[in-house]
């Protein structure tokens, strides 16, 4: 046999005993969450870092590393090494919109990370204040017009997909849209029951007590279908607005160049955890809607929210640094 052979069958060898070793019973896997403990990040690192365990038959410890809208944590796991041991649990705005409005992007969400496994998504809706005379989109657009200082909406902060939505929807009915961010989507919420806004773009779940109430009117969702709870309100895309139609989502990555296989036992572990009745119920509780995807399929969503914002954000001239 040639050495050069002889050598490559050796390497091989070793890389495979490397990664063995790397995910044997005594080395922990790190599941990073990019948020504070309590949030929506955390409940569903800490839920899925349970059944990874048990799966496993290993410890997962769950590691909140906030800060910088969930970009530390995935700075952080972009450098871990790629042999499956350290993940991260990160919504799209995180990964994909945070790096986009940066002049000097830390992460490349195409090239940085490995998809793992979809962990539950939501759609947006565009909501209103019960003072606002309005029932549909058409209806708000021209309230808006006569009345052009309350022609606004409260987002859940800059740079997220709650800022960039508000405006294309204005952008779509013609009445340009002023926002005025929140830090998080209660505080807007609470803004707008208050009065202190016009409209809002939030996360289903974050509005649904507050429009089960009455005190704030949804006037679409923009979602691919109509929202159960809520059968009467139409979708951006029965607007006349198609390009609209966006979910949010929540995702586990690896490191880049993380093994396929071990990237693949992972994703069937999350799934087959997925379908479980307890992780079910309480995926249900916050609301989400779990796909059942391949890491490619993942890995397909992803770019092609990238591909979906870059011209938005570029057209918005918005950049985390000049805040």
């Amino acid at each position: 046999m040639k050495l050069s052979r002889l050598g490559f069958l050796f390497g091989v060898l070793a890389l495979t005993c490397s990664v063995a070793s790397a995910q044997s019973v005594r080395t922990p896997v790190r599941m990073l969450a990019g948020f504070p403990p309590g949030g929506n990040v955390d409940l569903l690192a800490r839920l899925l870092a349970e059944k990874l365990g048990e799966s496993l038959d290993r410890p997962v410890v769950v590691e909140n590393r906030p800060g910088a809208g969930g970009q530390i944590a995935l700075e952080l796991v972009k450098a871990a090494a790629p042999d499956g041991n350290t993940l991260v649990l990160t919504p799209d705005a995180s990964l994909v919109l945070r790096p986009l409005t940066m002049k000097n992007p830390s992460y490349d969400p195409r090239t940085d990370f490995a998809a793992v496994a979809h962990t539950g998504g939501q759609d947006y809706v565009f909501a209103v204040g019960a003072n606002i005379p309005a029932r549909d989109l058409r209806e708000f657009a021209s309230w808006a017009r006569a009345n052009p200082g309350g022609a606004n909406f409260g987002s859940a902060g800059q740079g997220g997909v709650t800022h960039f939505l508000g405006l294309l929807i204005g952008e779509a009915i013609g009445v340009p849209l002023r926002q005025v961010p929140y830090k998080g989507s209660g505080p807007a919420v609470t803004a707008l029951v208050g009065g202190e806004i016009s409209a809002t773009v939030q996360p289903i779940g974050t509005v649904v007590a507050q429009a089960q109430a009455g005190r704030i009117r949804i006037l679409a969702v923009s979602g691919s279908a109509r929202y159960p709870a809520f059968p009467n309100v139409p979708t951006l895309a029965e607007h006349g607005h198609p390009s609209l139609t966006v979910s949010s989502w929540f995702g586990i990555f690896a490191p880049a160049r993380t093994p396929p296989e071990i990237v693949s036992r992972m994703n069937e572990i999350f799934i087959r955890a997925m379908r479980t009745q307890s992780v079910k119920d309480k995926l249900q509780n916050l609301l989400l809607d779990v796909r059942e995807l391949t890491p490619a399929q993942f890995a397909s969503v992803v770019n092609a929210d990238y591909q979906r914002w870059v011209p938005v954000i570029k057209a918005s001239g918005f950049s985390v640094e000049s805040q």
